[in-house]
């Protein structure tokens, strides 16, 4: 869901997207390898100079805040992750994205 009125990134933001997206993960793997460890996400507030990570970024924050037609952090670590990291990430934050 990308919302028209986004400002440009800050050069804070593009490079905190930048170091995100150059992980060389989709949107939806880094959710089930990382979700747990935002407490605030803001990065999909701005609009990014590369519309390849303007994307991938869009797509993350709609994950993390599960808008309409973005699939559950925990079915995606299902898909991605193996069952002793899901048993990890839950034991080490009580995790119930």
């Amino acid at each position: 869901m990308i919302r028209p009125e986004r400002k440009p990134a800050d050069r804070g933001r593009e490079e905190l997207a930048k170091e995100l997206f150059a992980l060389g993960y989709s949107p939806e793997e880094y959710a089930a390898r990382f979700a747990h460890n935002w407490y605030c996400f803001s990065l999909d507030d701005v609009c990014y100079s590369n519309p390849d990570l303007d994307a991938w970024i869009q797509r993350l924050g709609d994950i993390l805040f599960r808008r309409p037609g973005t699939p559950a952090v925990t079915d995606l670590r299902v898909i991605y992750l193996t069952p002793e990291e899901r048993e990890r990430i839950e034991r080490r934050s009580g995790d119930n994205i």
